[in-house]
């Protein structure tokens, strides 16, 4: 009895000591793939690859599975942590909105509509609940130009079997860190949106690491499709890939190139044709030797730094002013970070750091008379190449133009006109699901397939007869486009300027220029004239409404008074007269203090000779 309870415990003993080994054991493995003990040369990482069970992946498997960025490099990693980053995270309730950004857009041509959508509940987007859409859904429609996480990984509804049916075949879109830390030239974003095209989303990681070649499409495979046993998509690891011991080389690094980030951060100048597109100038920090991640740095939870952000001090110190214009007085020297030069200004009165961004100046291209347009990655699929290449023209993307943002400054932004049909309440507009326009109003919208600068053209017969349709006892239905709310009424279709109408825009920051070549550089007159691009640039309203199409000011989106700006502008014609005048009042006056002095002296002189007598 006392030998089988001896055994008992020394048997409890183990299991402890076991569990207690390996809870140290996989503190340590943590601690050496998120920590950062202050050495900088880089981890090599050669890994074992595993399935999204967990199973090691092996160079005589028969049938070999796409390695899992979740079991994988969750190894080591804190996917968790990591899965809240910027780019993967849907926005949570407690996540502050930041500033708007781009964002996604649902188009369709034939309801002639543009919507801009966020998760993050930015002033002028709809959420994808408030569309009606699924992450299925979604994911066809961003799915190209996302690195996974966020709605990827999000369960299916289960009310819907045909999504749960769906997303078991395509599998999670995880993360795939590949996207941007595989130093491997052979990395091709491309070939992710491909896959994700085909909703491969399992495969996406191993079919553009250049690790493996994959081969089928999910979106092809009937509902019966069993991933476990029957043949539909096949992963084949490249020869050599793995050593003796089973493991695979990843040239990790964390210092994503910025050719990572260009395939989701690009833009297209429309008023440069393709065959010069070799004359554009890169932005001058990448120029001068930066990457993207020296300035969009992040910690362990990848909420990438922006440059706006001055929430905390090692956050702010990486904005425009951080790096160029910190106090060179304190008692270690904090500007002149990454070799930035501290800029003088000379001749700049201070109210125009008040009133503008640093951008405003230094960023994007010159401005021009009449706005011009420009192509995104990720809402116009640029970047994709060969079979599955788009030429989308919408939404007509205008910038630089010159907002006021929310901190009041003037900077600059890209904006385009949101299009859609809706339902009003209490004077909030709710934006209808095209399919649903559809559903009602199909053979009416069909009856004009002429086309108007890019769109399919609409008349207010078409508007009326769809808002009818779409109107009920109990809601009534409106259209949206082109900066305007189009509503029945008893006299007949009416349209009006609306808040739900104004355009969705976004700051930009980037290409920034040299010193040389900013606003201001030359004179005032860069900005200070009665017809300067700065204030009287005017933006198109475009609008598939026929003959809706309008011209808009710069000044009339700034909320500035056109008249006041003006005459303020006109009033630097004569600023080359009131400094000379005032040059020579000054000299008449000091003449003036001149001579009454001398006289003074004289008078003075006089009288001490007098005292001396």
């Amino acid at each position: 009895m006392r030998q089988g309870t001896r055994l008992l415990l020394t048997g409890f003993l183990w299991v402890v000591f076991a569990v207690r080994g390996g809870f140290l054991l996989a503190q340590e493995t943590q601690r050496l793939g998120d920590g950062n003990d202050g050495n900088r040369s880089p981890y090599a990482h050669w890994i074992d690859l595993l399935d999204e069970k967990g199973v090691k992946i092996r160079a005589t498997d028969k049938n070999p599975q796409p390695f899992s960025t979740r079991k994988t490099c969750g190894e080591c990693h804190d996917y968790e942590t990591i899965s809240k980053g910027w780019h993967f995270a849907t926005a949570a309730p407690s996540d502050p909105a930041g500033r708007p950004a781009q964002p996604w857009v649902l188009r369709d041509s034939r309801t002639r509509t543009q919507i801009p959508i966020s998760s993050r509940g930015w002033k002028g987007t709809f959420t994808p609940e408030q569309l009606g859409l699924s992450s299925m859904d979604l994911l066809n429609l961003i799915g190209s130009h996302i690195p996974g996480g966020g709605y990827g990984e999000m369960e299916a509804d289960p009310k819907d079997p045909q999504q749960m049916v769906r997303r078991q075949i395509s599998g999670n879109f995880e993360i795939n860190c590949m996207t941007c830390h595989n130093g491997d030239p052979r990395q091709d974003s491309n070939m992710a949106a491909l896959q994700a095209t085909r909703q491969n989303y399992r495969w996406v990681a191993a079919a553009s690491s250049g690790l493996a070649v994959v081969n089928g499409t999910a979106s092809a495979l009937s509902d019966f499709f069993d991933p476990e046993f029957d043949e539909g998509i096949k992963t084949t690891y490249n020869d050599g890939i793995f050593n003796k011991e089973g493991q695979v080389f990843l040239d990790i690094t964390s210092r994503c190139p910025p050719t990572r980030c260009y395939f989701c951060h690009s833009s297209q100048d429309l008023n440069i044709s393709e065959s010069e597109e070799w004359t554009r100038d890169e932005d001058v920090h990448l120029s001068a030797g930066l990457i993207c991640a020296d300035c969009h740095r992040h910690g362990k939870d990848h909420r990438i730094s922006r440059g706006f952000q001055k929430d905390d001090s090692a956050r702010a110190s990486l904005t425009c002013e951080g790096c160029h214009l910190r106090d060179a007085a304190a008692a270690v020297p904090e500007n002149g970070r990454l070799g930035a030069p501290r800029p003088a200004h000379w001749g700049i009165p201070t109210i125009h750091f008040e009133k503008l961004t640093c951008t405003a100046c230094h960023s994007g291209t010159w401005p021009k008379e009449q706005v011009g347009q420009w192509r995104t990655s990720r809402i116009h699929k640029i970047g994709l190449h060969g079979k599955h290449s788009l030429d989308l023209r919408q939404p007509h993307v205008y910038g630089p133009v010159f907002l006021k943002g929310e901190d009041g400054k003037i900077g600059p932004y890209r904006l385009f006109w949101p299009a859609y049909w809706g339902v009003i309440k209490e004077d909030r507009v709710a934006p209808l699901h095209p399919t649903m326009v559809l559903k009602s109003a199909a053979a009416i919208l069909d009856q004009n397939q002429e086309k108007e600068n890019d769109w399919l053209s609409l008349t207010e017969e078409q508007i009326a007869a769809v808002l009818k349709r779409l109107s009920s006892e109990e809601t009534e239905a409106v259209y949206i486009a082109g900066g305007r709310m189009y509503r029945q009424s008893e006299n007949g279709l009416k349209s009006c300027l609306h808040p739900a109408a104004e355009p969705y825009a976004w700051a930009m920051a980037h290409d920034v220029r040299v010193g040389e070549q900013s606003l201001g550089a030359r004179s005032c007159d860069d900005c200070h004239t009665t017809n300067s691009p700065f204030f009287f640039g005017t933006v198109m309203a475009d609008s598939p409404v026929s003959g809706q199409s309008r011209f808009v000011e710069m000044v009339q989106l700034q909320g500035i008074r056109r008249l006041y700006i003006w005459f303020f502008n006109f009033s630097f014609l004569f600023r080359p007269w009131m400094k000379a005048i005032s040059l020579a009042a000054c000299g008449l006056a000091a003449l003036v203090v001149l001579t009454y002095v001398l006289k003074a002296v004289a008078v003075l002189s006089r009288r001490a000779l007098e005292d001396k007598t």
